[in-house]
């Protein structure tokens, strides 16, 4: 295991560990219910949550993500193009398999029986 990553608080240490997992790297979050999170309150050192990866040669691929996401850079796309639903013209992101705002099904989905 490696660690490459270490969070300000338990929101952002889940949402790099799920941008982990979305790319394909096996990730977990360390330390986050150690992290003191009455408001006002100072962060004891060593206590910040940490994103650790199992897999080392994973570690380029996981600090390339985790610095677009903290510089705000567009992340990469997971599944494809936005779509448009084709009952309400709904423009969807690719990873939706069914429009939020109507119900139909993607066209050409293959989950689809």
């Amino acid at each position: 295991m490696l660690k490459v990553f270490t969070a300000q608080h338990q929101a952002e240490a889940h949402l790099v560990e799920d941008l982990l997992r979305s790319n394909g790297i096996q990730a977990h979050v360390v330390g986050d219910v150690l992290l003191n999170t009455v408001p006002g309150s100072l962060v004891i050192p060593g206590t910040s949550p940490e994103v650790w990866i199992l897999n080392s040669d994973q570690a380029e691929a996981a600090f390339d993500l985790i610095r677009d996401f903290s510089s705000g850079e567009p992340l990469p796309e997971e599944a494809g193009p936005s779509w448009t639903c084709p009952k309400c013209h709904e423009i969807l992101e690719s990873q939706f398999s069914e429009c939020w705002n109507c119900g139909t099904s993607r066209p050409g989905d293959p989950s689809v029986v």
